[in-house]
């Protein structure tokens, strides 16, 4: 959760490789495309948001360079927003500077028509997906996507059960159960649902087979409500192949550190994820806190997290993505995510990421 305030085993195929994909971070080969699988003998991939500004898709190769200067060592993927205020188009610019890197493109599907948050989405409702409204669009991205031919990784209105997206459950029906479908299910999260297996199924019905799609939900749920569980709002395993979340510590000054360490979450909310009752792969899509906290050490938040990653009963990461931006609040305090907010940041990030089970390249 991100507050605004102002293959791997590779399944190899006879035939030639794909000719826009780099050739040490595609998953795919041939005229049949598969999908990333989970690396090998307990490692993890190391991927980020390589800070392409507030919007998220102010994308450019440099600041992927950048960013893995910082952290001294190469990342498997760079996750972007794909704004739906900016049309729903396949952001092939934005794509191929990812992919020029030798880095897979992650995109972030967003139904939003400005980054206001908190209220409901009029224009990209979730109803309007279900019901068809944008297929036309859909299906020219997902035809463009194909004659591309680079291996994506795709998600789609992250966090949903949350309550500051405006594609959200909570505005979407929430807990009624007499507005849409199934009358024992709850609406907000079915509607969320729905609308992905149907963008997924568009995307099949073009056999588009080189994406990797992704179910990103937050870790803790607002409101936690029974109705607003991750559970309910997850497509299944015949559509998804990554399950992942977002993890964060305190992300203001005023907001408090202690009950927010990574481990303690982890423990705190792990049916969370276990009622997902999920068989796919697991990626940390989202983690970070805010430096310079009067109550807590940023660096001791990371060793924290890093060995909660590393060796914990509940969850086994086969990747981590780090968000790494500033932001400036309302009130004029600065949220200071980066992982260069101080040198003493960087250098623990640096010696943590540097752990041989965390690798930055797909496997062979």
């Amino acid at each position: 959760m991100k507050l605004f305030t102002s293959i791997i085993i590779l399944l190899f195929l006879t035939g030639c490789g794909n000719t826009n994909s780099d050739e040490n971070n595609s998953f795919q080969t041939g005229e049949e495309k598969t999908k990333l699988l989970p690396p090998s003998d307990n490692k993890i991939y190391f991927a980020a948001f390589p800070d392409f500004g507030g919007s998220e898709d102010q994308v450019t190769s440099q600041k992927i360079r950048d960013f893995e200067t910082i952290v001294d060592k190469k990342i498997v993927w760079a996750c972007f927003s794909q704004n739906w205020f900016n049309g729903i188009k396949y952001p092939k610019e934005h794509i191929h500077a990812i992919n020029d890197t030798k880095t897979i493109p992650y995109v972030r599907l967003m139904p939003r028509s400005n980054e206001t948050q908190g209220v409901a989405e009029a224009y990209f409702s979730l109803q309007k997906i279900i019901d068809g409204v944008f297929d036309t669009e859909l299906t020219q991205w997902a035809k463009d996507a194909k004659e591309d031919n680079i291996s994506l990784l795709i998600d789609f209105a992250v966090e949903a059960n949350g309550n500051w997206f405006a594609y959200s459950g909570v505005f979407n029906g929430a807990d009624k159960t007499d507005g849409y479908g199934n009358p024992t299910y709850p609406d907000g999260p079915e509607r969320y649902r729905d609308a992905y297996r149907h963008i997924i199924d568009i995307f099949r019905q073009e056999e588009v087979n080189h994406i990797t799609w992704f179910y990103h939900f937050n870790y803790s749920s607002f409101p936690n409500e029974e109705w607003n569980q991750p559970k309910y709002y997850y497509p299944g395993d015949n559509y998804i192949d990554w399950v992942g979340f977002s993890l964060y510590g305190a992300q203001t000054l005023d907001e408090e550190w202690e009950g927010l360490e990574f481990s303690t979450q982890l423990e705190d909310y792990i049916n969370s994820y276990k009622e997902l009752n999920s068989t796919k792969p697991v990626a940390l899509l989202e983690f970070g806190v805010t430096d310079h906290h009067q109550d807590g050490n940023k660096s001791v938040w990371l060793k924290d997290a890093f060995q909660t990653i590393l060796d914990n009963p509940y969850i086994k990461f086969s990747a981590i993505n780090p968000w790494h931006e500033n932001w400036e609040n309302e009130d004029g305090t600065m949220t200071t995510i980066r992982l260069d907010s101080s040198s003493e940041v960087q250098k623990t990030f640096s010696a943590l990421i540097k752990n041989e089970r965390f690798i930055s390249s797909i496997e062979r």
